[in-house]
């Protein structure tokens, strides 16, 4: 089945494959759905909108048959960035002179250049589970204009691009950390605010991560840092050990002990999959939390509480750091905010 996608904004995207599936959408706060009647498969299509042109789409379903997007828009195009999670899928672009394919756990960071043609082939009969993460390059440059210098030179030059003028495509596996940042969105189950609050978090933090793999995929091979298969799988429970526990973590000792490995393997492995410290992985995971309570309009006291922190102060001002506001405050600016993106 061939369908065609006249716009990048994500809304538009999943109404344009709604009104060629003839199947109706649904919105929720940021998100337009399509969930996929037995007709046509199973599982959903859902677009999401954040600020500072960054939009989400996710593919979770089963189709009845193959699905070839054929992108036919005039408008400059954004840089995308896509990670396969289940399945496999093609990409051509550039009016086909480049293809390529993906495997699970690998992920491709492309550009179109202006009024030239893209197609996605979409395997039918088989589990797929896909992101497209896109960079609107005009919009977001207003927020990045000074980090791009810090940026790699390939990198920069087609954030800069924004009258995309060049084609581009990165190619890899990426990386554990973005693998569990993808987990996190494609499980997530809130509703509303607070769904499209938590994901945009999570698809800012992805989008560092890629960008993050594609600097180390240009160190020299000796400058990697390769763990063995055993030693991810025993940070891994370490990393388990410390989410069940964020409340009362155990020590590092502990943590090792438990899982298997001695502490200065746990702490550089840990550092090295997940680029921040235990106990910096620990605050951002309360951080997270915590935003998340006091979306349900939980009290600061109770939040507080619950994440692990006695020290109610201490809370707000780890909290401000992360967030920029007061905890009490939160709900009130995501609101603001969330009203400002539902205008444009």
């Amino acid at each position: 089945m061939q369908l065609t996608i006249n716009n990048y904004h994500p809304h538009i995207f999943v109404k344009n494959l709604s009104e060629q599936l003839s199947v109706e959408s649904s919105t929720d706060c940021l998100e337009e759905i399509i969930e996929l009647p037995e007709s046509l498969g199973q599982g959903r299509v859902t677009g999401f909108m954040f600020s500072d042109g960054i939009s989400f789409i996710v593919f979770d379903c089963m189709l009845s048959e193959d699905w070839e997007l054929k992108f036919e828009i005039k408008e400059p195009s954004p840089l995308q960035f896509i990670f396969d999670i289940q399945g496999e899928l093609w990409h051509a672009l550039n009016h086909g002179n480049i293809r390529y394919h993906l495997n699970p756990l690998q992920g491709s960071i492309s550009a179109c250049p202006l009024n030239s043609k893209q197609n996605i082939k979409i395997p039918g009969k088989r589990e797929v589970l896909f992101t497209m993460l896109l960079v609107d390059r005009a919009t977001y440059l207003n927020k990045i204009d000074c980090m791009v210098d810090q940026m790699p030179e390939k990198l920069s030059s087609i954030f800069t691009d924004t009258n995309a003028e060049n084609s581009f495509l990165y190619q890899g596996n990426y990386s554990i950390a973005a693998a569990e940042c993808i987990r996190k969105i494609t499980l997530d189950d809130h509703d509303g605010i607070v769904r499209s609050t938590y994901l945009e978090g999570k698809v800012l933090e992805l989008l560092s991560r890629q960008i993050k793999q594609f600097k180390d995929d240009l160190l020299l091979p000796g400058k990697q840092v390769m763990l063995r298969k055993n030693d991810i799988d025993k940070i891994k429970i370490a990393r388990d050990l410390l989410i069940e526990n964020f409340h009362a973590p155990p020590t590092i000792a502990v943590l090792a002990k438990k899982s298997g490995i001695n502490q200065q393997k746990l702490k550089a492995g840990f550092k090295n999959i997940f680029d921040k410290t235990i106990n910096q992985y620990l605050t951002e995971e309360r951080m997270e939390m915590a935003s998340l309570l006091l979306l349900k309009d939980h009290s600061v006291k109770e939040v507080a509480s619950e994440v692990g922190y006695s020290n109610h102060s201490y809370f707000s001002r780890k909290f401000k750091a992360k967030y920029g506001v007061l905890p009490k405050d939160y709900l009130k600016s995501v609101k603001a905010k969330m009203s400002r993106l539902e205008l444009e």
